[in-house]
C-alpha cells in the first residue's frame, strides 16, 4: 500500500468506516513484529465497538497471546465470545479450546464441546478435528469410536493431514468403521503426500503387504525412505530390516 492510499484509508477509518477500521488493522497486522499490532488494536476496538465479528477475533486472539496488549484470559474470552455469538468459526473453535483448558472448576467441557459443534458445522477442520479426539479419548462424552471416525472424516475430507493418516488407520484397522483397505489406501497416500511421517511409513507397509494396493517393495521402499528421511524410528527399522540402510 503506497503512502497516498494509506492516508486515505486513515480518513475513513477515522470517520467511523468499519471496512476502512478493519483494512488498516489488517495492514498493521501484516508487519508481524510489537509494533505493529500495537498500531493495529486502536483499530480493531473501534471495529469491534462497531460490531465487526473478525475485529473482535483478533482483539480475543491479541489478548490470548498477548499480541501488542498484556496478555488476558478474561478480556480474550469476552472477545472471543462477542466474535462467536455472531458465528465466526475461529473464535468458536479458540473459545472452546480456553474452556476446554481452564483450570479446577472453571474448565467446561461441555460448553467446549458446544463450541466446537457449532464451529464444525461451519467448516472449521480443527473444531472437526478436536471432536475426534474428544470423541476418541472420551474427554468430557462417552467414548465413541464411531463418532470420532465421522469428525475425523469431516476435518480429513477438509485437508487436514493428521486426520488424513487417523481415517486411514481406522479404515485398515476397522475402528468407529467397517475395514476397507482400498479407502485406506486412498487416505494414507493422501496424508504421506502432504508429508505426514507416520502416514508415509503406513502406506509403505500397505506396498508391502498389498493393502489396498497392488504388492510393490520398490514403492514401499521409497515411502519408508521419505519417512525415515523425517526421523521416523519404525520406517528407519524397517530399511534396516530389509537391509536397505547401514547399521
Amino acid at each position: 500500500m503506497n503512502k497516498k492510499s494509506l492516508v486515505k484509508l486513515k480518513a475513513l477509518a477515522a470517520k467511523g468506516d468499519v471496512d476502512a477500521q478493519c483494512w488498516l488493522a489488517d495492514y498493521y497486522l501484516d508487519y508481524g513484529n510489537k509494533k505493529g499490532y500495537r498500531s493495529a488494536i486502536p483499530w480493531l476496538k473501534k471495529a469491534s465497538k462497531l460490531g465487526d465479528p473478525w475485529a473482535q477475533y483478533e482483539l480475543g486472539l491479541a489478548y490470548q497471546e498477548g499480541l501488542g496488549v498484556p496478555k488476558n484470559i478474561r478480556q480474550a474470552m469476552q472477545y472471543y465470545n462477542m466474535s462467536a455469538e455472531q458465528g465466526f468459526d475461529s473464535a468458536q473453535l479458540n473459545l472452546g479450546i480456553i474452556y476446554a483448558n481452564l483450570k479446577g472448576r472453571a474448565r467446561n467441557l461441555d460448553l467446549a464441546m458446544r463450541l466446537y459443534r457449532r464451529s464444525a458445522r461451519k467448516g472449521n477442520r480443527n473444531a472437526c478435528f478436536n471432536l475426534g479426539f474428544y470423541y476418541e479419548i472420551g474427554r468430557g462424552i462417552p467414548q465413541n469410536n464411531r463418532l470420532s471416525y465421522k469428525w475425523y472424516l469431516k476435518a480429513a475430507e477438509l485437508g487436514d493431514s493428521e486426520a488424513q493418516r487417523i481415517v486411514g488407520y481406522c479404515l485398515h484397522e476397522g475402528v468407529g468403521i467397517r475395514r476397507d483397505f482400498d479407502k485406506s489406501a486412498f487416505w494414507y497416500r493422501k496424508a504421506a503426500q502432504a508429508g505426514d511421517e507416520y502416514a508415509q511409513y503406513n502406506l509403505g507397509l500397505c506396498y508391502l503387504d498389498g493393502d489396498g494396493v497392488k504388492p510393490n517393495s520398490r514403492t514401499a521402499i521409497n515411502w519408508f525412505k521419505k519417512s525415515a528421511a523425517q526421523g521416523n524410528k519404525s520406517a528407519i527399522t524397517k530399511l534396516k530390516e530389509m537391509s536397505l540402510m547401514r547399521p
